[in-house]
């Protein structure tokens, strides 16, 4: 790469030459509380500190452009309509793990109760209230999001089998959070020491007002109670419960020995999408286990703390018998599950049969790890749950 070259993919990912590029796609020049600028511009500065090729610059650029774009929309709605601002958002459900433990699943299948309602994805990206369902298709926005996620699906077929992402359906929180730029989601797309230090070491609470506000946007008008999922609110659940703190957590568990290596090679599938390349096995696998061990132990001291209602779902039992599992959480909640509903739920499950696993797809080893250092890092939360 030459001189020139590598001077104007630096100029590109700078803040002011992102925040122009999305004033030109949007006509929005509005990003809201410039707070969100000292993440960002932390961010970049690591990003850029890693040299990546033109096409990963390009990569790069689209995807923080996109959460500008987000943001940038999420204000002017709010701007329209700040009535929604006094909306309130009442016991919401709220589903957080290990990534790995079944969190996409049992959010899928609980979205499938109409007495909810959750972020769809497309709504993630372009917010605005929710128009009604029927009219979706002459939606520009929502034409656009549905073309570009087709596409990325297709060209990364395992992700379609990880996430069961469509851009209909419910969508996890971790995409209006990434718009606040102080997020976990921008670790896992590149090595960035400096500024995974910074948000891993502050308070989290404006980040959950600012999705609290998208939320109320979204759901303007409709008063159904809000099911939300994000496993990453393990690591910020006090800040979680600063904002909602009539909030039901459901938390599921898997043995971190056994979800650590997958949860890598996910995380290295993103890397290598942004970082060719330089994206790095040892330093994800690294950083996952750092990242999920403090955050098990920061949830642990929360709901210590806090006399929110919390339910355990175990993986291992939710693979087993999902409905038995779904009938539990209705039951302690004191929800009632529909013959209507509980049908849907069947019939989605029959569409998505759990594929057992036949051994580990993934060994700690392909990360840099060893099975014996996830025993220890782990070893705390493994013997409450009994994996010992």
């Amino acid at each position: 790469m030459n001189t020139e070259t590598i001077v104007q993919d630096q100029q590109i990912l700078t803040l002011d030459a992102l925040l122009a590029a999305s004033t030109a796609r949007t006509g929005l020049d509005d990003f809201g509380d410039p707070g969100f600028r000292e993440g960002l511009d932390l961010l970049l500065s690591d990003i850029r500190a890693l040299d990546l090729d033109p096409a990963c610059v390009q990569a790069t650029a689209w995807r923080i452009g996109q959460s500008l774009d987000t943001r940038a929309l999420a204000v002017k709605g709010l701007k329209e309509r700040p009535e929604v601002l006094e909306q309130p958002i009442s016991e919401p459900i709220i589903i957080a793990g290990l990534v790995r433990s079944g969190t996409t699943a049992l959010h899928l299948l609980m979205s499938l109760d109409p007495q909810f309602q959750g972020p769809e994805h497309w709504l993630t990206v372009y917010p605005m209230p929710r128009p009604p369902r029927e009219t979706w298709d002459g939606i520009a926005e929502y034409r656009t999001e549905k073309a570009s996620l087709d596409a990325y699906l297709q060209a990364s077929p395992e992700s379609a089998d990880d996430h069961m992402m469509t851009a209909e359906g419910i969508e996890e929180s971790l995409f209006i959070l990434g718009s606040g730029f102080a997020s976990n989601m921008w670790p896992s797309m590149w090595e960035v020491p400096n500024y995974d230090r910074w948000y891993r070491s502050r308070d989290d609470t404006d980040s959950y007002r600012w999705l609290a506000d998208v939320l109320r946007l979204i759901g303007a008008g409709d008063d159904r109670r809000w099911l939300l999922k994000n496993p990453t609110d393990l690591f910020s659940l006090q800040e979680v419960l600063n904002v909602f703190p009539d909030a039901k957590i459901i938390q599921t568990h898997r043995d971190p020995v056994d979800s650590t290596p997958s949860v890598s090679n996910l995380i290295f599938s993103a890397r290598r999408a942004f970082c060719g390349d330089k994206a790095d096995r040892a330093d994800v696998g690294r950083r996952e286990a750092e990242m999920w061990a403090q955050a098990l132990e920061r949830a642990e001291s929360a709901r210590a703390k806090s006399a929110a209602t919390f339910i355990d779902v175990e993986f291992r039992d939710f693979t087993r018998d999902q409905m038995a599992t779904i009938r539990s959480i209705y039951d302690q909640l004191g929800l009632t599950l529909t013959v209507e509903t509980e049908g849907a739920m069947q019939a989605w499950l029959d569409a998505h049969p759990h594929k057992p696993s036949k051994g580990p797809k993934h060994r700690p080893e392909d990360f840099g790890l060893t099975r014996e250092g996830l025993e220890e890092r782990f070893a705390a939360y493994r013997a409450r749950r009994g994996y010992i």
